[in-house]
This record gives C-alpha cells, structure tokens and sequence, in this order.
C-alpha cells in the first residue's frame, strides 16, 4: 500500500454479508492527500467550496481479508485511491456507500488473487464471490 495519512475509520464486513464463509474483510480508510477535485471533472463549485471547507475529502480504502484465526492475509489486500468521503452539497457518502461499492470490488479482488496463491475460499452458491461469478469469461 501506498503511504498514506492518518488512519480516518476503520471496520470489518463479516463474510457473510457477501456469502463467504470462511473468512472476513477489514476495511481501512486513509487520508489520500494527494487528490484534488480541482483538477477533476465532475465537481460543482458547491463541491469545491464543501472540499475547501473540510466538509468532504479523497481517501484511501484498503481491503484485508482476514481468516478465522484472525490473521489478516495481507499478500491479498487491494486498495483504491481517489474515494470521496464526507459530507458532500448532494449527500453523505459513509462506511455503507464505501462498504457497498469500493470495498466490495476490493474484496472480490481479493478473493481472486487469494484463490490464485491457492488458498480456499468458501462461499454459498449465489455469492458474487463463487467461482463461476469471478472467474473471467475466456
């Protein structure tokens, strides 16, 4: 992972909210000092003046999964630059926005380079994490 700044929240997603059986994700969210929605496209200026305003900032969101004896099997975590985090002029983006976006594709990230090192991830059968839903079509 990157250096980051400080560590802003953190939590764990029980495998279960996504059909895995065998194991959990922690999620870590850090300051991203180095995004601005300046240069971006996309922003109103009431975003801007709420960015300048320490209302909303860029953070870091690292996915770890963790296994049943609580080793987070770091060889494993993904991570993303460049999420918004606050309370923006449209509305408050929170750990269920990140948690049901950002993080989940992490964790599905995740999930795949674990089962490429060989390690047994388990899941229910309708899981976006089975086998046949995150294996690539080719």
């Amino acid at each position: 992972m990157p250096v980051a700044g400080d560590m802003l929240d953190w939590w764990t997603v029980p495998g279960a909210r996504w059909g895995v059986r065998n194991m959990d994700f922690k999620v870590e969210l850090r300051r991203d000092g180095v995004a601005s929605p300046v240069l971006l496209e996309g922003y109103s200026e009431e975003d801007l003046a709420a960015f300048d305003g320490g209302d909303w900032q860029f953070v870091i969101v690292r996915v770890v999964p963790v296994d049943r004896d609580l080793t987070d099997l770091v060889s494993a975590e993904r991570f993303i630059r460049g999420v918004d985090w606050g309370e923006l002029p449209q509305g408050r983006i929170d750990r269920d926005d990140v948690t049901d976006a950002q993080a989940k594709d992490l964790a599905i990230e995740s999930v795949r380079a674990l089962r490429s090192f060989g390690v047994t991830v388990e899941t229910e059968r309708d899981s976006e994490f089975a086998i046949p839903r995150i294996t690539a079509p080719f």
